[in-house]
């Protein structure tokens, strides 16, 4: 039986394979896509890294603003992470930023981008969330903290943590969460996966004046446990 073969593409020019035993797939570590034949995860890739080629106006912004921006993201997100099984599900944050810095933070990992200029990245599974803790800087950044040793996370995981497994509380909310989930309206979001779009807004006044902003959006689903 053939392993299965994931590539690393945080450097576009080279390639890092990895193997685990298991039936003959191709994975892509960061949006998880399976392919039955190398081949097909080749032409992947190189798409990929053709969505990650720089315009020649994009200049480079500074690493300093790159993380502030950085901190602003992880601030939003966290702000999502409330307390309450009631307010999980599906959530989204998004804020103006400029096509500049979006490529000069999610550079390496665009996976689409489409004829009218809109930008995206998937991240799925626990390889997913190790990516974006590095891109962000921050390992806790899809994770929020409460007494009782509840927390708030981006569902991203495929478990819960091990020492909450059998916590009665946690327990508790986790299935009053999946029972107001199933009731909710069907989302073309789904759980266990991060979408980060770049895109332009723009609006018309009554007398046709055009204004426009670029704006990214990041699209993730909450659990409490």
């Amino acid at each position: 039986m053939l392993p299965v073969i994931s590539y690393s593409i945080t450097n576009m020019s080279t390639l890092t394979t990895s193997f685990t035993t298991s039936a003959s797939e191709f994975i892509c570590p960061t949006c998880q896509k399976r392919y039955k034949k190398q081949g097909g995860l080749s032409r992947h890739l190189s798409i990929v890294k053709r969505y990650n080629i720089s315009h020649s106006d994009l200049d480079k912004l500074p690493e300093t603003n790159n993380e502030k921006f950085k901190s602003i993201l992880v601030y939003l997100i966290h702000r999502k992470l409330t307390h309450g099984f009631k307010k999980g599900g599906h959530q989204l944050v998004s804020l103006a930023c400029t096509e500049h810095q979006f490529f000069d933070i999610f550079k390496g990992y665009i996976h689409h981008h489409s004829n009218r200029n809109v930008y995206k990245c998937i991240f799925r599974g626990s390889a997913g969330y190790q990516i974006l803790s590095e891109i962000l800087n921050n390992p806790l950044w899809g994770r929020k903290f409460y007494d009782e040793e509840q927390q708030t996370y981006v569902v991203l995981f495929n478990d819960p943590p091990e020492h909450l497994k059998n916590n009665p509380l946690a327990i508790a909310t986790r299935c009053a969460t999946e029972s107001i989930a199933t009731h909710r309206r069907k989302s073309r979001y789904n759980p266990g996966e991060v979408i980060i779009e770049w895109k332009i807004k723009g609006e018309k006044d009554a007398k046709e004046n055009y204004c426009e902003a670029g704006f990214i959006y990041i699209h993730f689903w909450v659990r409490q446990i």
